[in-house]
């Protein structure tokens, strides 16, 4: 099948515009899931002391169904990250470039994206909720995305947030339109910079060439759009940084397509790269320190996919398995129906190195 045939869209929905502490917001949820309804108050939950460089913040956490919840206004006060306000399109930024949280807020609610690619749980919850009239976002979300790290003390529960010591480079986007009279084509692509010049042209050659491929193919299949079919195609490409520490740098970029019929379709690739030398690493520079790491992933592949997979898959590793690093670990992922439904999106799966490894290896080691 073309690959332009399989991207999709997915549901947004959800949040209400409430006020609290000079700060407006709401939650993202899933309105399928949901019906569209939101939380708007939240019972008693438990506190969580915060900390930032030694000091107790006036602001307190919350913990929602087993995860951390920090005040949106945290990385403004604490972090001094500015928060700003576009009243055109309701839409609250903090941060910048392809570390930029946007909630837009509308009549269904609020909606999560950084810097354009829209946060669903990849990697575990990301959605943010409102409680007791104040925006909150998931710790997991700024660990993950925002490169914000915190130790958790279970005697005071208290969690000391800090900074994530970082990769010395930059991030910012480039956009293609390539839109006509059959279609809307925007894509967007990183682009890297402050490493060498060998190096980070490398990688952007690599981005750039995968925009163009796609913008080409989007084209082309667009050209066959009849007279019958009112409505333009509709493609889209976003990115999202998930790893950007000890050398390595590991980004997803979605592809989408839709041409017709009940939803369009999105092609996921992880890239990962040395900033050493701008090579793509693969899963065994990754894992080399462990000779057997097909079998075990192999193994706890198809312990994770049991429930979701397709009666004929099984679910395991596959030849050229398809993956990302996050903070949380490696994430491996399947295409829309690959291995499950429709309905099972992007099945995702992520796992510690350490449950990889032997005891006290870095997976990072050769490319610092």
């Amino acid at each position: 099948m073309n690959k332009t045939m399989k991207w999709t869209s997915a549901v947004l929905a959800a949040g209400v515009l409430l006020g609290g502490s000079g700060l407006v917001g709401g939650t993202f949820v899933n309105a399928a899931a949901t019906g569209g309804n939101t939380v708007k108050q939240a019972t008693q939950q438990p506190s969580v002391v915060l900390k930032y460089k030694g000091q107790v913040l006036t602001q307190q956490g919350k913990i929602v169904d087993g995860n951390t919840m920090i005040p949106l206004t945290v990385l403004r006060d604490a972090f001094g990250l500015a928060i700003d306000y576009n009243s055109t399109t309701r839409t609250y930024s903090v941060g910048s470039d392809s570390m930029k949280l946007n909630l837009e807020v509308s009549d269904y609610g609020v909606s999560t994206d950084l810097n354009g690619y829209y946060i669903y749980s990849m990697t575990g919850n990301h959605e943010a909720k409102m409680i007791n009239d104040r925006l909150y976002v998931p710790f997991k979300l700024l660990n993950d995305y925002l490169g914000i790290q915190g130790v958790y003390n279970p005697v005071q529960k208290s969690l000391e947030l800090s900074k994530l010591v970082m990769n010395d480079i930059k991030i910012t986007s480039v956009s293609l339109d390539k839109s006509n009279k059959n279609a809307t084509i925007q894509i967007q692509y990183p682009k890297i910079s402050g490493l060498t010049d060998e190096v980070q042209n490398t990688i952007n050659t690599a981005f750039k060439k995968e925009a163009e491929r796609f913008a080409s193919e989007a084209e082309k299949e667009a050209s066959r759009r009849d007279g019958t079919i009112e409505h333009k195609y509709d493609y889209s490409q976003t990115y999202v940084v998930t790893f950007n520490r000890e050398g390595v740098l590991s980004i997803v970029v979605d592809q989408y397509g839709y041409s017709g019929g009940a939803h369009g379709g999105t092609i996921r690739e992880g890239h990962t790269f040395s900033l050493k030398d701008g090579k793509k690493i693969e899963l065994k520079d990754l894992l080399k320190a462990e000779p057997n790491y097909k079998q075990k992933l192999d193994k706890m592949l198809k312990q994770s996919t049991k429930d979701v997979a397709f009666p004929e898959s099984t679910g395991g590793l596959t030849e050229k398995p398809a993956f990302f690093v996050s903070e949380s670990g490696l994430a491996i992922f399947y295409q829309q129906y690959e291995i499950a439904p429709y309905a099972a999106g992007i099945p995702t799966y992520t796992f510690n190195f350490s449950s990889i490894l032997p005891k006290g290896t870095n997976p990072f080691a050769s490319f610092k």
